[in-house]
């Protein structure tokens, strides 16, 4: 990623560098604008406690990646009302947890990979594990203009991290947070219209805010299962089994693969492709074809190869015959030849994988 001209204004705590004895006392300072924080026993030692964050100014929004170790957070009632805080706070929780009540007492349990949104005008009481936490802070006028008056149901809102929505949201978060270098002040407005949409999608999925979010969304999912596919590339990967799988009809998931050929042409490509880079893999050469072929959910040799060769035009044994005879010139590289040549061959072979 290029990174832009002026970069967004950002912040980091850390307190690695900071004497054991004088670590909890630090986190509890940076983080008291935000919670009341104790260690899990009163009067206990935190021990080797360990905390940090880098936050993120996108004009709008904040963004915050956090690590920390166990301890309890607490907005109590009077500070809840009084501290000035008119936020709402959205966290995913990419490891870790915690439980605890929020509003009127009512239980919460956050595990890894849930979503959990917080009215900061509200009480919360939790006790948390050792986490590393997506934290995005919403002014309200924000929250309510993207969402419609919240109201107080969505004070403790948790998105599994197993449901759609909540697997969209954490997508979401994950990929603004990877791409935040590449983002500058001429971006952010931007990036915080699709962000707000994408909130506004998960927490309220109705037929308008769906349709505000739609590209967001067939974006997100698409990506989430073509992952799912490159990762599953040897299981059954029917249109049913992953329609059972994102929870998405069949109807939806055939629309989003229509622009690349049709989800069942786009898992052949996959594999296929998966297929050439193995059999053009030194490390790979003891596996015999038929092998590969099973490995990679073909039904028979004989039906891989033949669609081997209508995708590449050489059969498997062309491509392994191929890339041992290319090691060997590699090992023994004849005049003129230049470790250029071979990086750029690696790098082709590379975008097969």
């Amino acid at each position: 990623m290029q990174p832009p001209a002026t970069a967004l204004p950002s912040t980091t705590f850390a307190t690695d560098q900071l004497a054991q004895a004088d670590r909890f006392e630090a986190w509890r300072s940076s983080i008291s604008v935000l919670f009341d924080v104790a260690p899990l026993e009163r009067g206990a030692s935190p021990g080797r406690f360990h905390a940090s964050v880098h936050a993120v100014h996108l004009g709008q929004l904040l963004l915050g990646d956090l690590r920390f170790g166990a301890q309890r957070f607490s907005r109590g009632q009077a500070r809840a009302a009084h501290d000035g805080l008119d936020h709402y706070l959205v966290q995913w929780y990419r490891a870790g947890g915690f439980l605890g009540q929020h509003g009127d007492g009512s239980e919460l349990r956050v595990r890894p990979g849930d979503v959990v949104v917080f009215d900061m005008a509200r009480t919360q009481h939790t006790v948390a594990q050792d986490s590393h936490v997506l934290s995005l802070i919403v002014p309200r006028r924000l929250g309510e203009a993207a969402c419609g008056s919240p109201g107080p149901g969505t004070h403790g809102t948790v998105l599994a991290a197993d449901s759609l929505f909540g697997g969209l949201l954490a997508d979401h978060l994950g990929a603004l947070h990877r791409r935040l270098p590449s983002i500058g002040p001429a971006q952010a407005d931007d990036v915080v219209h699709a962000t707000l949409q994408m909130l506004a999608a998960c927490l309220r999925p109705s037929q308008r805010t769906l349709a505000e979010a739609r590209a967001e969304v067939h974006a997100a999912t698409l990506e989430r299962i073509q992952r799912h596919i490159a990762r599953n590339l040897g299981t059954p990967l029917s249109p049913e089994a992953l329609c059972r799988c994102f929870g998405i009809s069949r109807h939806r998931l055939y629309h989003l693969f229509e622009p690349l050929g049709g989800v069942m042409r786009y898992v052949q490509r996959r594999r296929l492709q998966r297929a050439f880079h193995t059999l053009s893999n030194p490390a790979y050469r003891r596996l015999r074809i038929a092998e590969v072929a099973a490995r990679l959910g073909f039904a028979s040799e004989a039906h891989f190869s033949r669609a081997f060769r209508a995708a590449f035009g050489h059969t498997p044994s062309d491509v392994r015959a191929m890339a041992e005879a290319a090691d060997a010139v590699r090992i023994n590289p004849p005049p003129g030849t230049t470790t250029t040549s071979a990086e750029y061959a690696d790098w082709l072979l590379g975008l097969m994988a």
